[in-house]
């Protein structure tokens, strides 16, 4: 695999700089986050993660890492795709349910709310999102950012496997 720290590096950065957004919408601005925009919340911190990681792994040139790595990284930013595109189909009105998020007891499991309230505790409801930026919902705001990272994330790939050949 060739060497895609800096895209990488982009993609922790990228995700990291949503979550604050995320964090400052509900801490300066008062936005409440619905059970799905936390669990997005948690995608975004493992998608940073990850990414760092395998920086990490591609600078010590450790393959085996990498091979392991990349699904989870494709994993955690294509659930933060999905629960996005999820929560924007119920506040659009196009799908109707009775719990926004598709394992509403998941912070039983993992219960980081307790660890890190600020960040992982939900106070609004999925579908009564009446904050907008220039005129379109924050959830599209949202969604167009997740999808490009989730494209970064793809080209990233590509560009690791292409520069094997």
């Amino acid at each position: 695999m060739s060497r895609p720290a800096p895209l990488l590096l982009l993609i922790a950065l990228a995700s990291a700089l949503m979550l604050a957004g995320a964090l400052i919408a509900q801490h300066v601005f008062g936005w409440e986050p619905c059970t799905l925009c936390v669990q997005i919340r948690l995608w975004l911190c493992l998608t940073a993660v990850i990414a760092l990681l395998l920086s990490a792994a591609s600078a010590a040139r450790q393959t085996w890492l990498a091979v392991l790595l990349w699904p989870l990284l494709l994993a955690a930013s294509g659930m933060a795709l999905i629960d996005n595109a999820h929560v924007t189909l119920i506040e659009v009105g196009v799908m109707e349910s009775f719990s926004c998020s598709p394992f509403p007891f998941y912070y039983q499991v993992l219960p980081l709310h307790e660890y890190w309230p600020g960040v992982f505790m939900s106070g609004g409801v999925c579908g009564m999102n009446d904050y907008k930026i220039l005129g379109l919902p924050f959830t599209v705001w949202t969604l167009a950012s997740i999808a490009g990272l989730f494209a970064l994330v793809l080209f990233t790939l590509w560009r690791s496997i292409r520069g094997k050949r």
